[in-house]
């Protein structure tokens, strides 16, 4: 971390030398010191991202360097912050990153080939180029693209273990944190918080502490909310795209492809955000073209990610009573027209055409009708029994159980409100992030999907192949009756979890 990063906001009031008269002066420097030690390694890790994971916008540490100035302009630049924090913010900040390449694994590629990313990774893409040989030894280029995947879908785990784990040297080990006392306190805490930047917002509660103590040897009020660090590394990280992260000549001379490619187009466009009461303001010095329209809606997206977690993070700093972050919005987020005055287009209108399925039923019936399902309405329910062998298939798979395990109930239960269609399993189940997001999304197949890897590690590699394929086989089920209800919780947790979604049938 170059000195003048001690003049951003957040770290001047906090580890930045605060002249005569300090009496806490020496502790400050402790914690000062040691982050400066983090910073010049992390920077050894991070420069080894591009050879392994090529593609990606800069990830070095000026990235790094850069989210001080990030969480300053989000936060407000009186943010109240321990040093502690500061310290522990610090280290999230230098290894949120680190673990995306090699040089993060001290055992090499052969212990990242053991870890269950890689096997799921592996088997999805012999599962692309030969659905018929799962067992397929892959080429060198296939072997690279599992290796950027793995070290993707793995890196927050992983820089969780970095923080406290050494490698060895021959003479002993090195550490991120050279200081043992505050790599034992504070490792695991820097290390949880570099981690959560890859969970859902709702999770930061319930698995991180609510509050640390001072470590020995600091001030009884430095202590750390691990909870409100957490969200301002998570925002500071989504917010920061500029052309700062993208660099025209680093540019051509990367030659970024696909989805890369747009990133790329995009950010290099894009000026430092700035800040006008609570919202955060992006803009571009020139126009994206129409050649350009995809790499412009790719930025309209992205923003919206921005958007998405400044209004996660302020509920959730709102609704547990800690000191809300001055920014809680995207400037022209949500409306093409707005984002257009300024992330400016030129020759061509951006227009919100998404495509709006609101009579499934009617959907449902001219994609197929009796092609699709036949005239027996008994072709819906088969639907909904696939999904129910799909879903004890992949439990099998996840706790080695016999091909014979598994139970699938139909029945027909009266009630007041008329007879209800009930088929039940004993299956994977879904949590509340699949219940309320592929299941009710037409034509996104949960299984086919990134999602699937991160709720269940593992289940590619096991072998699962699905029945369901393409996501729209479930909303046969509007055909059947006028109400349906959907009540799921996974297999792994208690039934007080169990939640329950009512489809709109139109």
């Amino acid at each position: 971390m170059p000195r003048s990063i001690l003049d951003t906001p957040l770290l001047k009031k906090t580890l930045a030398d605060q002249g005569k008269g300090d009496r806490h002066a020496h502790e400050r420097k402790l914690l000062r010191d040691a982050l400066l030690q983090m910073r010049e390694k992390a920077e050894i890790l991070v420069q080894e991202i591009p050879r392994d994971i090529p593609g990606l916008t800069v990830h070095d540490v000026t990235h790094l360097d850069a989210l001080w100035e990030m969480a300053a302009l989000i936060a407000g630049d009186n943010y109240p912050l321990t040093p502690a924090e500061a310290f522990v913010l610090g280290g999230a900040i230098l290894l949120h990153d680190a673990a995306m390449s090699l040089a993060a694994y001290p055992g090499g590629i052969d212990e990242l080939k053991e870890t269950t990313e890689w096997r799921d990774e592996a088997a999805a893409i012999r599962q692309e180029l030969e659905p018929d040989r799962a067992s397929t030894k892959l080429d060198p280029e296939s072997e690279k693209e599992v290796l950027a995947r793995a070290l993707r879908a793995r890196h927050a785990e992983q820089a969780k273990k970095i923080a406290t784990r050494g490698w060895s040297t021959g003479l002993g080990s090195e550490y991120l944190i050279d200081n043992g006392e505050l790599r034992s306190y504070y490792g695991e805490l820097i290390g949880n918080i570099a981690h959560s930047h890859w969970w859902p917002v709702s999770k930061l509660e319930s698995q991180l502490p609510r509050s640390i103590n001072a470590a020995r040897k600091l001030p009884h009020d430095w202590t750390v909310d691990p909870v409100r660090v957490a969200c301002l590394l998570r925002v500071a990280d989504a917010a920061h795209l500029s052309a700062e992260r993208a660099p025209r000549f680093l540019m051509a001379i990367r030659n970024p492809k696909g989805q890369s490619a747009l990133h790329w187009s995009f950010q290099t466009k894009l000026g430092n955000p700035r800040r006008e009461d609570d919202r955060l303001i992006y803009a571009t010095g020139s126009s994206f073209g129409i050649e350009e329209t995809d790499a412009w809606w790719l930025c309209y997206d992205t923003l919206g990610m921005v958007q998405r977690e400044l209004h996660d993070v302020d509920i959730l700093l709102d609704g547990t009573n800690r000191t809300r972050l001055a920014a809680k919005q995207v400037a022209g987020a949500g409306s093409p027209d707005m984002l257009a005055k300024l992330v400016r287009v030129e020759g061509w209108k951006p227009v919100d055409a998404k495509l709006n399925v609101s009579n499934v039923p009617t959907l449902v019936r001219t994609l197929g009708g009796e092609k699709l399902y036949g005239d027996n309405p008994i072709y819906a329910v088969r639907e909904l029994i696939q999904n129910s062998c799909d879903a004890i298939r992949a439990r099998r798979i996840l706790e080695k159980r016999p091909d014979d395990w598994g139970t699938i109930t139909v029945g027909l239960n009266e009630t007041t409100e008329g007879v209800w269609l009930v088929v039940s399993d004993d299956g994977i189940g879904m949590s509340e992030r699949v219940l309320t997001g592929p299941l009710l999304d037409f034509g996104q197949s949960f299984w086919r999907s990134s999602l699937a890897k991160e709720e269940f590690p593992g289940l590619h590699a096991g072998g699962m192949s699905a029945i369901g394929q393409f996501g729209i086989g479930f909303f046969s089920i509007f055909m059947l009756g006028e109400r349906v209800k959907v009540t799921s919780r996974r297999f792994d947790t208690g039934k007080d979890k169990a939640l329950s979604v009512w489809p709109e049938k139109s």
